[in-house]
């Protein structure tokens, strides 16, 4: 009915101008009139550009969704395996992006409110670096969430000058949203963390932990979700485990990569980046004093290799460094781990493990019979600290004594 009055109306009053004018002049003219009769005829016009609207949402979907059928699963989009449907959805979404409309920008309007508003559900298919997936599912792209959020689709980055696409059109219901806390915690509670994406999740919670609201139960639950990698040999733990940091002021560079540290206490390789200062801000987190790493070497935590009870190498490695940083404890930080290593065999000697008290240094051993420290006494720092935990650079009076009794068989009675 529609279509036989338009005809109608058009062989009345246009077709002997249409059969003199050539193919190009007419095709205009064409336009011309069909945009007047689009305007004249406002009533039933706009119930005919809302099926339009409607038509084209059912024919975008059916091919959109053939896309996504035929898509290989777990292929991005910047894959040369997905080429090719990255090329038929870009096709998609460009054909059904809408422009304004002239001489009358209802017309495009009625269209697009039409496309958009012709369904109640939220799924809305667009393409985005995973595939295609629904604008729901899809995050806007984040230079502060990329280096840790990984499996959450997002859209296909811009520049500047690209011409206006589909996205650009989305209403409300179907907009692509900015991540969210959610966002982040449920993919934390879905795999474990390599070192570079926890770098990047702890730079970004620092970053913004001022503005979050109730911050204790927000960071309780980031924590609780994230899991990553530590130690020596590598064993999974959750965030939530960690109470400690490796104070770079105190300990770089003498405290290495290799080197052992308690389970609660994250290596710096995850916060060297960080502000020192804001660590027990955002974190909640302390600095590892020289004690809780001396407790943890003297435990039965302890790896063997670094157990120094039991390892005379690594007892040295960790005299160096003490040497290193010693001068940078306060005093109550010495008498406490002096106090703690007290009776503890961990220096190491020619003779094996000896309390502090029970050792000795070279010079010491007249006889020859005494157990005298091996580390390193080139180290001017190293006898310092030696000599603070008890080791002894001369012999008693009377165990002097006692010896050149013994060595010369002198007998002494009492009357």
């Amino acid at each position: 009915m529609i279509y036989r009055e338009l005809k109608c109306s058009f062989s009345r009053r246009h077709l002997t101008i249409a059969q003199k004018w050539p193919h190009r002049e007419f095709v205009r003219l064409l336009e011309a009139i069909l945009r007047d009769m689009l305007i004249f005829l406002t009533g039933w016009n706009e119930e005919l550009l809302y099926v339009g609207g409607f038509l084209a949402r059912l024919v975008y979907e059916k091919e959109i969704n053939m896309i996504w059928s035929a898509w290989p699963k777990d292929v991005p989009t910047n894959s040369p395996a997905a080429s090719s449907f990255k090329e038929k959805a870009s096709y998609a979404m460009r054909y059904f992006t809408f422009h304004p409309s002239t001489p009358d920008a209802k017309v495009s309007r009625i269209l697009r409110d039409a496309f958009f508003g012709c369904s109640r559900s939220d799924r809305f298919p667009i393409m985005s670096n995973s595939g295609i997936r629904y604008t729901k599912d899809v995050r806007q792209p984040d230079q502060e969430f990329s280096s840790f959020m990984k499996r959450m689709p997002v859209l296909l980055p811009t520049s500047p000058g690209d011409p206006h696409s589909l996205i650009d059109s989305l209403p409300e219901a179907y907009q692509v949203r900015s991540y969210t806390f959610r966002d982040v915690v449920n993919e934390l509670k879905g795999r474990t963390l390599q070192d570079d994406e926890l770098t990047g999740l702890l730079r970004w919670w620092v970053s913004v932990y001022e503005e979050v609201p109730n911050r204790d139960i927000v960071l309780a639950e980031l924590t609780d979700a994230a899991k990553f990698h530590i130690g020596n040999p590598k064993h999974e733990v959750a965030l939530s485990t960690i109470s400690k940091f490796v104070d770079s002021n105190v300990w770089v560079p003498w405290l290495q990569s290799d080197d052992a540290l308690p389970p609660d206490t994250i290596p710096l390789l995850f916060t060297r980046a960080l502000e020192g200062k804001k660590i027990p801000l955002a974190l909640g987190w302390e600095p590892m004093t020289v004690v809780d790493w001396l407790s943890h070497l003297i435990s039965s935590e302890a790896h063997s290799a670094h157990n120094i009870r039991t390892n005379s190498s690594y007892s040295n490695r960790v005299l160096g460094i003490l040497g290193n940083i010693w001068d940078n404890l306060s005093g109550d930080l010495k008498s406490d781990a002096k106090e703690l290593m007290e009776d503890v065999a961990w220096i190491a000697t020619d003779k094996g493990l000896r309390r502090a008290s029970d050792s000795y240094f070279h010079e010491a051993d007249i006889f020859n019979d005494l157990p005298v420290v091996s580390a390193n006494l080139f180290d001017r720092q190293t006898p310092i600290v030696l000599a603070e935990f008890g080791v002894k650079k001369r012999l008693d009076f009377d165990e002097l004594f006692t010896k050149c009794v013994n060595l010369l068989g002198i007998q002494f009675y009492c009357c």
